[in-house]
């Protein structure tokens, strides 16, 4: 449910079967829930592309990212404040 809730929040919401493939994806102890080591499982594949395109988890990602060279430091601050 917190997935679910946090994907329409970063206007990408998902079925229920995405919702639980994204899971799938990362899920290293079967046990069906995001730990917050898989949670951050997300970004470390993101940035070594090893997610597919269609990816609910890469789409994920991409919402989840800022460059700090052109947003600047304050930019960052707002954006994962705001998050």
């Amino acid at each position: 449910m917190e997935l679910k809730l946090m994907m329409e929040k970063l206007g990408a919401p998902q079925t229920h079967l995405g919702l639980k493939n994204m899971i799938k994806e990362v899920d290293e102890d079967f046990d069906g829930k995001l730990s917050f080591r898989e949670f951050l499982l997300i970004f470390h594949k993101a940035a070594a592309g090893e997610l597919e395109e269609d990816s609910g988890l890469l789409t994920l990602a991409k919402l989840s990212e800022i460059d700090v060279s052109i947003e600047g430091v304050k930019g960052a601050k707002n954006f994962f404040e705001a998050k």
